[in-house]
């Protein structure tokens, strides 16, 4: 998930820390491995300092899923089954919402298969992607919300969802109360998703 609102930033003074952990732990579950948070930890900690607390700060902001120790979620990928999910290269990962679905091979540049439904009608919506390119023939509408964002999974990640058009995103507003946040089309997922995950773009 990117900070699209501009909300759930780190604190300045250890937010090189929160990137470096974020760096690593993508990389690790891009790859398909279910390392420990302690592993991560080091790993970023050679790269900057303060990385126990950018480690609380991230999981109290809803940026990290662990159980016990084993890393299970971060920066958008989680090895817990949702509703979302990418196959890149044959390997099929899951992320926290439809929106890291479609953005995260856009940031990469890769070629994906990202699948999730519209909240609406529960219709399978399969998006494909061609080097990092979304396609420009889409009707499918994307919700960002904005507002406050203390816990990126339970405030941003469950209501950033794609929906089978206009329609069916109007009547999911009109049912929640027409919540703050806005359209955005495929168009302008590029430049969200390159600034998201510029931190991870050349690594996997």
């Amino acid at each position: 998930m990117s900070d699209f609102s501009g909300e759930c930033c780190p604190p300045r003074g250890f937010d090189r820390a929160v990137t470096a952990f974020q760096r690593h732990a993508f990389a690790a579950l891009f790859a398909g491995e279910a390392p420990s948070v302690a592993a991560i930890a080091e790993a970023a900690s050679r790269d900057t300092t303060d990385v126990a607390d950018a480690v609380s700060w991230l999981q109290a902001h809803g940026r990290l899923e662990r159980d016990g120790d084993v890393l299970v979620g971060a920066h958008g990928l989680t090895r817990r089954p949702t509703a979302h999910a990418l196959v890149i290269g044959g390997q099929r990962l899951h992320t926290w919402c439809a929106y890291d679905a479609v953005a995260i091979p856009v940031a990469l540049g890769v070629t994906a298969r990202a699948a999730t439904s519209c909240p609406t009608c529960g219709r399978e919506l399969v998006v494909a992607i061609a080097d990092g390119r979304l396609p420009d023939d889409s009707a499918s509408a994307l919700w960002m919300p904005h507002g406050p964002c203390e816990n990126v999974m339970r405030d941003f990640c469950v209501h950033a969802n794609l929906f089978c058009g206009p329609e069916h995103l109007d009547a999911w507003r009109h049912a929640a109360g027409d919540p703050a946040g806005e359209v955005v089309t495929f168009a302008g997922v590029p430049t969200l998703a390159r600034s998201g995950w510029a931190d991870v773009a050349a690594r996997p």
